[in-house]
Parts: structure tokens; sequence; C-alpha cells
């Protein structure tokens, strides 16, 4: 694991710590709960440190320690990168679905000139029309329930990441949006999205430089992203001067997956 990805990834998991409610010890890692939000997956998963284990292994650990707490997805986070790569084609098999995910640091300048002029700083709230509507797009027809606990969790999540908000306001009305969650040391720049109506047009380029140089302002020594591996917002990263540093392999069993 290169030391960008290990730096990356352990900013991850503060993160999900901040905001979970019991971490269970397991012989093949630690499961993390937050049992007031059981509908979000990524705050209640079984993390994978133990390496050689199987993916029946995983998944029946996964059953006991995530069944006995009620929930009704399985979640598996495996923390070293060729370990959760080696694990795709059993977990498939076995009917669990893959997301992995390519952290990014920025190490050159854009291919072109980004204009920022028209991103604000906003109080999280004004974004929620952003990310209902993404979160419609990704979630099959999610129930008030799960949109809820999710937007619960995001407050939660931002709390503990001491977020900042940045939006491309047209007519006065936020359609694309980035976050940055900062240590003090490290900064993210998360939750990337941009209403359908208003994509290819900049905006998202924008938001992400514009947490860029606010990262940079506030001189963080490392700053990175992450993307999905197997989709295309990587190659906007990259047209943006990120390069990916490795990536991460989860796995979920869920019927909404």
């Amino acid at each position: 694991m290169t030391s960008e990805l290990a730096r990356s990834a352990a900013f991850e998991e503060a993160l999900r710590d901040a905001v979970s409610e019991r971490v269970v010890p397991s012989p093949l890692g630690s499961a993390v709960f937050n049992d007031t939000l059981p509908l979000v997956w990524s705050l209640n998963v079984l993390r994978v440190e133990r390496t050689g284990a199987t993916a029946e292994e995983i998944a029946a650990e996964a059953e006991r320690l995530q069944g006995e707490a009620g929930l009704t997805h399985r979640r598996v986070v495996v923390l070293d990168e060729a370990e959760g790569r080696g694990l795709e084609d059993p977990f498939n098999a076995l009917g669990w679905k893959t997301d992995a995910y390519l952290f990014m640091i920025p190490r050159r300048e854009p291919n072109r000139p980004v204009d920022t002029s028209d991103v604000a700083e906003v109080e999280r709230e004004a974004l929620a029309p952003i990310r209902e509507s993404i979160l419609r797009e990704w979630l099959t027809e999610p129930s008030e329930e799960v949109l809820r606990q999710i937007s619960e969790a995001d407050r939660l999540v931002a709390a503990a990441g001491n977020a900042r908000h940045f939006a491309a306001v047209v007519g006065g009305v936020p359609v694309s949006s980035s976050d940055l969650y900062s240590d003090g040391r490290t900064a993210q720049i998360e939750d990337v999205g941009t209403l359908p109506d208003h994509r290819g047009q900049g905006h998202a380029s924008a938001v992400v430089m514009r947490a860029l140089e606010e990262a940079r302002a506030m001189d963080h020594e490392f700053v990175f992203l992450t993307a999905d591996a197997r989709d295309w917002p990587k190659e906007l990263y990259r047209r943006l001067g990120f390069d990916g540093v490795g990536e991460r392999y989860a796995y979920l069993l869920s019927e909404a997956s």
C-alpha cells in the first residue's frame, strides 16, 4: 500500500469511527455500527484487516455480526488493496456487489483553466435538493426513511469532518456542489454532484477546484478525493490534475443494491 493510499484510507476510517456508536472486535478486524442509522451502509460495516481470509469466511462473519445487529444489508470493507481486489470474483460468485474506490491526489495543474468565480461557500442545508436528486438517481425508489437516515448520516460526517460546503450558483440556485473535510493536516474533497439539467457545463470542475483552492489556502499537508474506479468521474478528476494512488474494495449484499 502506498503511503498516499494509506493516509487517505486512514482519514476515511477515522471519520467512520467518529460517527460510529460502537465498534465490535472480530477475528477478521472490527465491525463498526451506528444503530441509530441502520439503513446507512457506510456506517454499518465489517472492516477486514486480517489477510488470507476467504470470501466465504468474511461473508459468514458479516452474517454473524450484522445479522445479530438486525441489519438488512451485509457490508464489508477490505483494508488491503491487493487482498480486496483478489476477493472480487469469489464475492461476486456469492451474489455480492463490488464497489471499487480510486483514491486520487492533486499532482498537476488542470489541463485547462477552470473558472471558479460562480462558486460560493454555502450552508449544508442549501445543498439538500442536489443531494436528494443524486440519491434518487443512485438508489432504486428509496423510501423516505432511507433518505432521512442518509441525510442524517451526512450531517454527522460533516460535523465530524469540520466540513465546508461549496456550490456553483446559477440564477441564485445551487446546481453543483462539493464538500471539504479537514482534520487540520489532511483534507478530503467529497460529495461532488450536479443537478441533471446542469451537467456538462463545467460546474463540477469549478466546485472541485474551489475546494482544492481552499484546502491549499488552509495549508493542508495532504489533499485527496475518492472516485468510483469504474465510472467516468475519475476522468474528470484526471483532467483537473489528480492522479490515482491506489484502490479500496468494498462488497455489499442487499436487496437494494
